[in-house]
């Protein structure tokens, strides 16, 4: 089904190239009179102090996988081996090897072959009489070398200022070639499209090496150690084990030529534009839209990119979880009546054109693909999976009281260790950051397809949580994603503190943020003095895994900071907090002992949410006073 996808697209698309031509780096190029004259010698390309010209000129030309020991040349350009019949310059300037120079006058003459035989079919190209004039003169060999070259540059010819392999006849006449090269001799009906064509043996290219990374290793990496990308073949049966029945090719999976050619080249385009690729951790994830509206955006550039307006209208569309949308039975009954009369007067019935959203999850294996997902859904699916996602982790901001929505990128940032030197998350590719390696493809998973994370990932995150004492909004986004997808999917998970949540594991989480807080008040009275030790440096593991056994004694130990503030008049902190935290306690019962995985995340949601709710507390205070400093202590805490 992806590889029809993939068709459609291309045929749809006028951005891609022509069938068997490909966007490539020519080094040199030589101009033609109409005769097969030079008009110079070869003039170099490259630029090197421009890195998109570094290795030449992007050019569009010829491209066709060659296999077997065979020559394969391209036509009208090809590199210097098969254009000219030249070998690699030598470093003392001795003559070549035979061998090499025996197997580069093979290649220019089957290439010399190829651009007779077209000149001789096309009559009125003044491009392919010319360059076949050139080749047949001997031309090539009273052209004077550069001073650096290697035989695998490419060349292009220009006749009248023009590419002689971009002219119309060219592009059919190498369509022809390339299908004949490919062509298994047979007419079948092709497994992609279910049209009776001409079928292929192999894939006529293979998708350029890099932009698909390697299965079990992070592209991000900086380890030496990393493999060399290799070009990726869509499907390949070159062994008899790896084919049903023991036949090789695609005895048992035909494809015309054109569905090969078309996919291969739609998703070699797609991989590297930035606006339907990304990559996720070992997985190059890439993205389309089909009979969609012209300037219509996928939903998932938004997971990548968040557009705060773009994400409100998509929230404001997706309906309520409990209503059921009821289809006007009229419109259902006319809607029937014209597809069951379409086929007797002729006319095709009335379609909504709401378009379809592809997406393809690969990775590589050496040379093979992996296809990791598939996701063909239509295309206001996937913007009610992309706004649940925004949902299920919005957070909002205590001190603006905004609603923030994280991208993909912080969410996965989160997920490492944070650096305590610079402030910051440890970058991803660093193997001390210690992100699982399938956390990327998780998250992305969950926002496609509105499916829980793994338990996996709740069990990193809590573990790094306690490791680093560190909760921020990209980890609150995280945590709040767990409990509502993984935990609790029937229940929709306030955004703020909610009091009426009687979960003992949550008003555990809310207590401790009260005696934080406590703890915090006092020891603000002596000034801005950084306590040697705080209570979440001190409790904070055995607070969120064992709250009975700690519980008792973080009671006790709030009555002296209680004292502490009574002694200094602050008398409204201290009736504030002592009134929560009394209210806490007399709903925690009783107090639970152990607490598994679930309990926790619901513990540290609990805890954020009692504190957030005090840091609201102090902007709301600061806006309304219009004054930074507080008469009754640096959190003010309302009474409840």
């Amino acid at each position: 089904m992806y590889l029809r996808r993939l068709r459609a697209f291309a045929q749809n698309n006028d951005e891609m190239p022509p069938p068997y031509y490909t966007w490539s780096a020519v080094r040199w190029m030589l101009d033609l009179d109409v005769h097969g004259n030079p008009l110079g010698n070869l003039v170099d390309l490259a630029v090197p102090d421009e890195p998109a010209r570094r290795n030449g000129r992007r050019e569009l030309v010829p491209k066709l996988q060659r296999s077997g020991t065979g020559p394969q040349p391209l036509l009208a350009c090809d590199d210097l081996k098969n254009a000219l019949g030249w070998t690699n310059p030598t470093p003392t300037g001795t003559e070549p090897p035979h061998k090499e120079t025996l197997r580069a006058q093979t290649c220019h003459d089957a290439f010399t072959d190829l651009v007779t035989t077209w000149s001789d079919t096309c009559p009125h190209d003044r491009g392919a009489h010319a360059l076949a004039a050139f080749l047949t003169a001997d031309g090539p060999q009273q052209l004077s070398r550069p001073a650096k070259y290697t035989n695998s540059d490419l060349v292009m010819f220009r006749v009248d200022r023009t590419p002689v392999h971009r002219s119309p006849a060219a592009l059919d006449h190498w369509t022809t070639v390339a299908q004949d090269r490919k062509s298994s001799g047979e007419i079948g009906l092709c497994s992609v499209c279910g049209e009776p064509g001409r079928l292929v043996d192999t894939f006529p290219r293979q998708v350029t090496a890099g932009l698909i990374p390697s299965i079990g290793h992070d592209p991000d990496s900086r380890s030496k150690n990393r493999p060399q990308p290799s070009a990726v073949t869509l499907a390949s049966m070159n062994k008899p084990a790896l084919g049903y029945e023991l036949s090789t090719q695609l005895t048992h999976a035909p494809i015309c030529a054109t569905c090969a050619e078309c996919s291969v080249a739609a998703l070699g385009h797609l991989l590297r534009h930035r606006d339907h690729t990304r990559r996720v951790g070992d997985t190059a994830l890439t993205w389309w839209l089909i009979e969609a509206q012209p300037g219509t955006e996928a939903p998932i550039r938004h997971v990548f990119d968040p557009d705060a307006q773009a994400i409100e209208g998509l929230l404001a569309a997706l309906p309520p979880e409990d209503s059921t949308p009821v289809a006007d039975p009229r419109q259902l009954v006319k809607r029937i009546g014209g597809v069951l009369d379409s086929p007797r007067h002729g006319h095709p019935h009335e379609e909504t054109g709401t378009g379809m959203f592809c997406a393809v999850a690969a990775s590589a294996n050496k040379t093979r693909l992996i296809l990791r997902d598939w996701i063909d859904i239509p295309l206001p699916a996937a913007e009610r999976a992309v706004a649940r996602w925004f949902r299920d982790h919005a957070v909002i901001n205590p001190w603006t009281g905004q609603l923030e929505h994280v991208s993909l990128y912080r969410l996965l940032l989160a997920l490492g260790r944070w650096d305590t030197r610079t402030n910051s998350y440890l970058p991803l590719g660093d193997p001390g950051a210690r992100r699982p390696i399938s956390a990327q493809r998780d998250l992305l998973t969950a926002a496609l397809r509105t499916t829980p994370l793994p338990v996996t990932i709740a069990t990193h995150l809590v573990q790094r949580l306690r490791a680093d004492r560190r909760l921020d909004t990209p980890r609150l986004a995280l945590l709040r994603l767990v409990t509502t997808r993984t935990f609790n999917p029937r229940k929709q998970i306030p955004l703020a503190l909610d009091d009426t949540n009687n979960d003992t594991a949550y008003l555990a989480g809310r207590l401790f943020a009260v005696l934080e807080s406590l703890q915090y008040a006092a020891s603000t009275l002596d000034g801005k003095k950084k306590l040697n030790t705080t209570l979440t440096d001190r409790y904070l593991t055995a607070a969120s895994t064992s709250p009975a056994r700690v519980i008792p004694d973080l009671l006790r130990g709030s009555q002296a900071h209680l004292k502490k503030l009574v002694t200094r008049d602050r008398d409204a902190t201290a009736t504030a907090l002592v009134k929560q935290r009394d209210h806490i306690v007399g709903r925690l019962k009783p107090v639970p002992v152990t607490l598994d995985i679930a309990q926790q995340c619901s513990w540290f949601n609990g805890y954020a949410d009692q504190r957030n709710h005090h840091f609201a507390s102090a902007a709301a205070h600061k806006q309304a006073t219009q004054d930074t400093a507080d008469d009754t202590g640096l959190i003010p805490v309302p009474a409840e």
